[in-house]
């Protein structure tokens, strides 16, 4: 186990808790900078281990997502159970607000390209471009709880990349002229996120726009939808998910909690793009006239399966048909 700079996806790891079934306090990889103990005591992250963790995820399948409570001090078990049962349920919480960045900032970091010794050997890009070393769009990416990887990936496929709090009005990044807008994943209940709504009501057909996650959520409920709580969400990445266009399975990576109910939107409008083959809910989906499509899972699945990387390459196109 270990950490480095490299790899990291956000500014701080924004867990409050980790339970494991076993934790090494060696930090063997080759790669590695600080030790996961070390990074998780700079954080201020307590770790709960040797927990019979199958069990435990057994379950949660059959009781579904419940609140919890770590402790160290011997306070009683009722004690905890009542202080766990305070908490808020995720239904109606709004964390977007919580874990924006604070302010504007440019990303200007592509993929990491390993050198021998491991370390950082500079980025790398993809796909073609107007001419060597120049970008070919602007994106403009909202922050509800970015994953830096998608940044990443973007700056890849020569994008010149703003990223700004989730609360900047719609009247804002238009100012900035972009090519298109990129709406980020992030936690919490999409519902509660009405600013967000509205400003992706006011960009629609204005602006070329790309969903992830929360994003597609977002998506989901600004194109007149409903977003419902799942009893334990998707988590992992190894969930199959097919491609209606192409009949392609992917594997992806997954972490959320609600879902888009796909028969509350407007069949003549919105056009569904993919689905989960384990519980056929709602992966993707695609307006039918205006430049905007969103999917539920992680195409930049940092770490994890690589199948949907094609997604940010028709974000490309999608900007370029429209800057014609």
């Amino acid at each position: 186990m270990g950490t480095n700079l490299d790899d990291e996806e956000s500014a701080k790891p924004y867990i409050e808790g980790l339970v494991v079934r076993e934790f090494s306090a060696l930090a063997s990889n080759w790669r590695s900078s600080e030790s996961a103990q070390d990074y998780l005591e700079r954080h201020g992250v307590p770790v709960i281990w040797d927990i019979d963790t199958r069990a435990l995820v057994r379950h949660l399948r059959d009781v579904g997502a419940l609140r919890g409570m770590l402790a160290t001090d011997g306070t009683a078990v009722e004690k905890l159970t009542a202080e766990a049962r305070a908490l808020p349920t995720m239904a109606g919480l709004e964390l977007a607000s919580r874990v924006t960045s604070p302010k504007r900032y440019e990303w200007k970091h592509g993929s990491i390209e390993l050198g021998a010794s491991g370390r950082s050997a500079g980025a790398k890009s993809q796909g073609p471009s107007t001419s060597e070393g120049t970008s070919r769009f602007k994106v403009v990416a909202y922050d509800f709880g970015i994953k830096q990887n998608i940044l990443r990936l973007l700056v890849d496929r020569r994008c010149d990349v703003t990223v700004v709090p989730a609360q900047t009005s719609a009247e804002d990044v238009l100012a900035l002229k972009p090519n298109g807008v990129f709406l980020s994943n992030g936690p919490g209940d999409p519902e509660p996120i009405g600013y967000a709504v509205a400003n992706i009501r006011k960009m629609l057909g204005r602006v070329p726009i790309f969903g992830i996650c929360l994003g597609h959520q977002l998506c989901g409920l600004a194109l007149g939808g409903r977003t419902f709580k799942l009893k334990f969400g998707h988590h992992g990445s190894n969930h199959p998910v097919q491609n209606l266009r192409t009949k392609r399975v992917e594997i992806t990576s997954q972490n959320h909690g609600f879902c888009v109910d796909p028969d509350s939107l407007p069949a003549s409008d919105v056009e569904i793009t993919h689905v989960n083959l384990n519980d056929h809910t709602n992966e993707g989906m695609r307006h039918r006239s205006l430049p905007l499509f969103s999917v539920q899972y992680h195409p930049e699945a940092s770490p994890g399966p690589h199948d949907a990387r094609y997604l940010f390459d028709d974000f490309m196109a999608m900007m370029q048909e429209v800057s014609r």
